[in-house]
């Protein structure tokens, strides 16, 4: 756990330049693009929290082993 500001700060980095780049090439447009960019990087980001508690739940119930 000690290196968990590390990767929690490289996973910010590295998930926001994967939404920017999937924004610049899904819209035409900049303007619109640098708009839509941080409600895309919060969906992201709620969306990887979905799949870590359901991954945990998993965990805990299906392949806990005792």
């Amino acid at each position: 756990m000690d290196d968990l500001p590390i990767h929690l700060t490289l996973f910010l980095i590295l998930s926001g330049v994967i939404v920017l780049i999937g924004t610049f090439y899904s819209e035409p447009d900049d303007a619109k693009a640098l708009r839509a960019f941080p409600k895309k990087l919060v969906t992201f980001f709620v969306g990887c929290g979905i799949l870590a508690a359901v991954i945990l739940l998993m965990e805990v119930t299906v392949a806990s082993v005792k």
